[in-house]
């Protein structure tokens, strides 16, 4: 019998073949592969983009205003006597102040709302300047202010008033109210570098350090206080000298006399001029000025040495203003009377003192300041009423008034430079 002959297509290797191939397209589709549905399927188009909102539109920040910061403070200031340490890191500060300034001349007396602060004057010389301290001023109170830029302060036994003139010049009151008051009063004096002071007989003087080829020179005075109880019957005083605290500050101490418990108050007035002058014009203490009725004219201060008299102008160059030609050579005040008379008939002169302000002025900037001038103008005019008048008093207040009124108008209208 013949051999059965296999055809190319056995139905049961068909099945077989169409078994595996159904098994492996399962198996595709069960872990994520193409699926026989859709193996032949043509991709699904991508949705299309959400549009993009526009961008909302905010006023622009604007940068700060750049300047540039003050130096470095120091890391210790030392302010109104004493030593203040900054907590502020080099290179930083709080970023609030003003910028630094360098500093100028001071013209005029600082009065200060506390009276730790210090009060500042300044001297004769050009850019240097003093500060006084009050005994016990961390126990005193705010300034309480007077017309003209004075001021009291006050505590329990002790007030103590500060009277300001044009000029650089100061007057100081103390007022012991009670018997519990100290009777040694020490004044802190705070001098500029180079100066020291010295005791007169009548005058404790502000003087420059002795150099070769250039001596001490006088910068600035303080009166010998004089000191009254209740009665107006004098107390005596003894100033001295010495150190002071903080170190580097002197002390001008004030030890009163013995005083009945039943005379107070007692009071006790110094002063301070920027002058250039040994004398306070006082020539002894407790000056009580000179007697009523003296005639006018008993006291003339000498012009000073140089001075041209030439109101008519006949000697003036051609290169000087006339208006500042006629100030320096009228021969006489400028913005006030040459003269202060009192009731009593006593008259202080400020004619010298005039002239030697005139004088001056010309020699300015070469030799000193205008300040300078006009500061020496106002010591020069207060010896003058203290020798008629005394230290303290009425007469001695009007006098001194006037003296710094035409002060305060010369600095005002009156030039330096050649002339």
């Amino acid at each position: 019998m013949a051999p059965l002959q296999r055809s190319g297509h056995h139905p049961r290797g068909a099945r077989r073949w169409a078994s595996i191939t159904a098994a492996v397209l399962l198996t595709m589709s069960s872990v994520g592969g193409v699926s026989a549905g859709t193996a032949g399927a043509d991709p699904a188009a991508p949705a299309p983009p959400s549009p993009v909102p526009a961008p909302v539109s905010r006023p622009p920040v604007p940068l700060p205003i750049q300047r540039p910061m003050p130096d470095d403070p120091g890391r210790v200031n030392p302010i109104g006597g004493a030593r203040v340490s900054s907590t502020a890191p080099q290179g930083e500060t709080a970023g609030m102040e003003r910028p630094l300034a360098a500093q100028g001349e001071r013209g005029t007396v600082t009065v200060p709302m506390w009276a730790k602060d210090g009060i500042f004057a300044p001297t004769a010389h050009p850019n240097r300047q003093i500060a006084i301290h009050l005994p016990g001023e961390l126990g005193l109170g705010p300034a309480a202010w007077l017309p003209g830029g004075g001021a009291v302060y006050g505590s329990n036994d002790v007030d103590y008033q500060v009277i300001p003139y044009a000029g650089g010049g100061v007057d100081i009151t103390v007022t012991r109210k009670t018997v519990f008051s100290a009777s040694t009063i020490p004044f802190g004096i705070k001098l500029p570098a180079a100066t020291h002071l010295r005791q007169g007989n009548t005058v404790v003087l502000v003087e420059t350090d002795a150099a070769p080829g250039n001596p001490a020179r006088v910068i600035g005075t303080f009166s010998i206080p004089a000191a009254t109880d209740a009665t107006q019957a004098l107390v005596g005083v003894t100033p001295t000298l010495g150190p002071g605290f903080p170190p580097g500050q002197s002390n001008l101490t004030v030890d009163l006399g013995p005083t009945s418990v039943f005379a107070f108050p007692v009071t006790i007035s110094l002063s301070y001029r920027a002058s250039d002058a040994s004398t306070t014009g006082a020539p002894g203490p407790n000056w009580a000025g000179l007697p009523a009725g003296s005639p006018t004219g008993s006291v003339t201060p000498p012009n000073p040495t140089g001075y041209v008299t030439d109101p008519a102008g006949a000697h003036r160059p051609d290169n000087i203003d006339p208006t500042v030609y006629a100030q320096r050579h009228s021969g006489h005040c400028q913005g006030g009377p040459d003269t202060h008379t009192s009731s009593d008939g006593r008259s202080a002169n400020f004619v010298a003192a005039c002239q030697t302000q005139q004088l001056c002025l010309a020699s300015t900037p070469t030799n000193t300041s205008v300040d300078s001038c006009n500061d020496r103008l106002l010591a020069h005019m207060s010896i003058s009423c203290v020798t008629v008048f005394g230290q303290t008093g009425d007469d001695y207040d009007a006098c001194i008034r006037t003296a710094s009124d035409e002060v305060a108008w010369a600095k005002s209208n009156m030039a330096g430079g050649p002339g």
